[in-house]
């Protein structure tokens, strides 16, 4: 495989396992600076030397690293988009949030006795927070031009959007783009991670947790991306009740989701939020419809996203 181009993120899940693990416990790096002998890394991170020559070893193969020898060298292409935070392909933290999702699905036979998550993503500060932004922004991008001319589309020009738990940027930064007046919301940690980022592009930012309190507006439009399937339905209820209040007359709430029976993986990533949440899952076209209705808002459309398998969800505060 050495010769062929490497996809990080798409990699076969052993591959996945194998060069996740080395970017998380500090492998990679330790080669990164000139050949090493895999006892001399074992020695210096506090491994055990077989393990270690395994995994180098593979990784040559894969095409990562370099084999001279006894010793192991990683390859200067790829050290950019694995260990570089500001280069322009930097994968690292991606291929180490999808390494810990493989992990955390192999127990799942262990949820399904104790109906306990592997962790719990609402909380705030979980673990990992850093890893799961940086992850989220990246996979964002395909769809975010899209996204931001569906909602602009249906907005006056030099709108103000509140974009709630849009901390990654990504969509943010594409409404600023078109013109947009963009406040992101996000819990703090999120928001102190990516104040310079968003600030950079124009964007404004609070802090808070939505489920007590969001900015009081209002907003001509409330965009909510790919964050009603950490929620149970009762959360998300209020969640849109909380949104109307954010938005002027006739504001328009867009959620961003997988639909059930609309888009493929939205099953899938249902299993996603039983081992990442306590009460997330993915909902049907007829259960936004009612919670949305519920929570007083009208005109409700499904739209969608280009190129992707998700939907946007289109709804007015009514009168």
């Amino acid at each position: 495989m050495s010769g062929d181009r490497v996809d990080y993120v798409e990699l076969d899940w052993r591959w996945a396992i194998l060069l996740g693990a080395a970017v998380r416990e500090g492998l990679i790096g330790a080669v990164a600076g000139g050949a090493r002998s895999s006892d001399l890394v074992a020695r210096e991170l506090g491994m055990d030397a077989r393990a270690v020559y395994v995994v180098l070893s593979a990784l040559a193969e894969l095409g990562i690293l370099e084999e001279e020898g006894e010793e192991f060298r990683l390859r200067e292409e790829h050290r950019g988009p694995l260990l570089d935070r500001h280069h322009p392909d930097f994968v690292g933290q991606s291929v180490v949030h999808r390494f810990e999702l493989i992990v955390s699905w192999g127990r799942i036979p262990e949820i399904l006795r104790t109906g306990r998550p592997v962790e719990d993503r609402t909380a705030p500060g979980f673990g990992g927070t850093e890893t799961f932004i940086a992850a989220m922004r990246r996979g964002a991008r395909p769809g975010a031009a899209a996204v931001a001319d569906a909602v602009l589309a249906r907005l006056a020009e030099g709108a103000r959007i509140l974009d709630v738990g849009g901390g990654p940027g990504t969509n943010a930064e594409a409404f600023a783009a078109g013109g947009a007046r963009v406040t992101v919301f996000d819990r703090p940690e999120v928001i102190d991670l990516m104040r310079e980022t968003l600030s950079g592009a124009g964007i404004g930012t609070e802090a808070g947790d939505m489920n007590e309190g969001l900015p009081g507006g209002p907003f001509d439009a409330v965009y909510f991306g790919n964050t009603s399937h950490m929620y149970g339905p009762g959360e998300n209820r209020a969640l849109f009740e909380r949104m109307r209040r954010s938005l002027a007359p006739g504001g328009l709430l867009v959620v961003r989701e997988f639909v059930r029976g609309l888009g493929e993986d939205a099953a899938l990533f249902a299993a996603n939020m039983l081992v990442l949440t306590p009460r997330g899952g993915t909902y049907t076209a007829g259960e936004y419809e009612r919670w949305l209705l519920e929570a007083g808002y009208g005109a409700i459309e499904f739209e969608p996203v280009a190129g992707r398998s998700s939907h946007l969800i289109f709804a007015r505060r009514a009168e």
